[in-house]
């Protein structure tokens, strides 16, 4: 057996163990991390960015080649060759409005591609306590935000590494006195080519740091003690997963990925995703989450052109949400 033909083997069986993993773990009726649920700062950190890598149901660790690889593996802007920028938008429940902006330059000073990120959304809230359950006839502002940058290179032919760097806020409320909280958070992630066709192996570690918690102190209304908050960890996940085009042509492009992640506050999800691009233009995408709390069904369209040399794209996605309903996302896209 050849060596490309061994590492084609191994890979196959580890797709195989990805999709078997989750019949092992009901079996096992265990939810490693489950009992964490809920115990996580900053979760809007969670929501995903791209109607392309939604529209494969997540499972984009290992594809992450265009600007939202910022978000999924900050490796997977190394494979970008031009400069491009990106912005999305998603309806998420609860009437949250989600934006990000992304851009990517590569740089031959650098011998790779810089990124750079923001994104955020508020909602507008009436304070209530328990004396006013209608409305105090105050109100405030619920609001996120994130910062953040990353850099990443080829190290061979077959490897590319990234990191990144990003700061993030929650802010509850302080016009009315209500705490806010922040922290620095890490991202790295990698890229590594099998050898064998297009196959390859993605990973990725993000939203690591330390504990988030707001400053200041506040008097207990059960005791009537001055306290600090309390602080909590950050939604570290990691990712991992293969990705493969099994017909790869100049007029059509059929991309598939599986992919398990783990986050810190929460148990093993699994996703498997497909992109099916026509004559260079169309893009078609559906994909699934496997033990997801509230999503399952995805899909999505897309379409690529050129207008006086720019190149644009546009995406849209739809994920089912379940008893929250669904959840819409909007992505524009131009290279130069």
């Amino acid at each position: 057996m050849t060596s490309s033909a061994r590492r084609a083997r191994c890979a196959w069986i580890a797709a195989g163990l990805l999709l078997l993993a989750p019949a092992l773990a009901r079996a096992q009726g265990q939810e490693l991390g489950g009992q964490r649920r809920g115990t996580a700062s900053l979760e809007f950190l969670k929501i995903g960015v791209g109607a392309r890598a939604e529209g494969m149901g997540e499972a984009f660790v290992s594809v992450a080649n265009d600007p939202s690889a910022m978000y999924w593996n900050p490796a997977g802007i190394g494979t970008m060759l031009r400069r491009e920028i990106q912005v999305s938008t998603v309806d998420y429940p609860a009437d949250i409005h989600y934006s990000q902006i992304m851009a990517v330059l590569p740089s031959q000073a650098l011998g790779g591609s810089l990124g750079f990120m923001m994104g955020g959304f508020s909602v507008d809230m009436n304070e209530t306590d328990e004396y006013h359950p209608f409305g105090t006839g105050r109100t405030f502002t619920f609001s996120d935000f994130v910062l953040g940058a990353a850099y990443a290179r080829r190290f061979t032919d077959r490897l590319l590494i990234g990191f990144g760097m990003k700061y993030a806020r929650e802010d509850f409320g302080s016009q009315i006195d209500a705490p806010a909280t922040g922290a620095i958070l890490f991202d790295i992630g990698s890229v590594y080519y099998i050898g064998w066709r297009s196959l390859r192996v993605g990973m990725s570690l993000t939203n690591f740091g330390g504990e988030a918690g707001p400053g200041g102190t506040f008097i207990s209304p059960n005791t009537s003690i001055q306290r600090a908050y309390d602080a909590f960890s950050p939604p570290t996940m990691f990712r991992y997963g293969l990705a493969f085009e099994p017909i790869e042509r100049e007029s059509f492009r059929w991309t598939t990925a599986v992919e398990a992640s783990q986050a810190s506050d929460n148990a093993i999800e699994f996703r498997a995703g497909t992109e099916l691009l026509l004559a260079g233009h169309l893009a078609l995408r559906t994909g699934y989450q496997i033990r997801n709390d509230a999503f399952g069904f995805c899909g999505g369209a897309g379409f690529r052109g050129e207008i006086g040399g720019l190149n644009g794209q546009i995406d849209y996605a739809y994920t089912d949400a379940g008893p929250l309903g669904h959840v819409s996302r909007l992505s524009l896209q131009a290279a130069f």
